[in-house]
C-alpha cells in the first residue's frame, strides 16, 4: 500500500495537541540537509495553536536562510534517546524597538 502524504498526517494534529502527547518536532532543510528538533510546548509560548501543517512554512533555516524547502515531521520519544537526542529548548526571546514613520505637512 501507498505512503500516505505527509501533509494530511499533520493537517488534524495541532501543536498543543503534540504537547499533550509528549511528541517532538523535527523540522529539517531540504536544501542543506540540517535539523532542528522542537518541544511543542516551546513554540507555544511564541505562537498560537496552529495546525501542523500550516506551522512547517513558518520556519527559516538558519544555516542557509531559505524557508521554501523545510519540512516537518512529529517525533515520538523513546527511552532510548533521552540524553543522546539534541534537542532546541526556548530560553528566552526579546522584542526589537522599531521605528514607524509617518510623512507628514509642516
Amino acid at each position: 500500500m501507498p505512503e500516505m502524504n505527509n501533509a494530511k498526517k499533520l493537517r488534524g494534529w495541532s501543536l498543543r495537541d503534540a504537547a499533550e502527547a509528549g511528541q517532538l518536532l523535527e523540522v529539517t532543510c531540504q536544501f542543506c540537509r540540517t535539523t532542528y528538533r522542537f518541544f511543542p510546548s516551546d513554540l507555544l509560548k511564541l505562537t498560537t495553536n496552529v495546525g501542523l501543517d500550516r506551522l512547517a512554512c513558518r520556519f527559516r533555516c538558519e544555516r542557509c536562510d531559505r524557508g521554501d524547502y523545510m519540512s516537518l515531521k512529529v517525533l515520538q520519544i523513546w527511552g532510548s534517546e533521552f540524553g543522546k537526542l539534541p534537542v532546541r529548548r526556548l530560553v528566552r526571546f526579546t522584542t526589537i524597538k522599531k521605528p514607524i514613520w509617518e510623512d507628514g505637512v509642516l
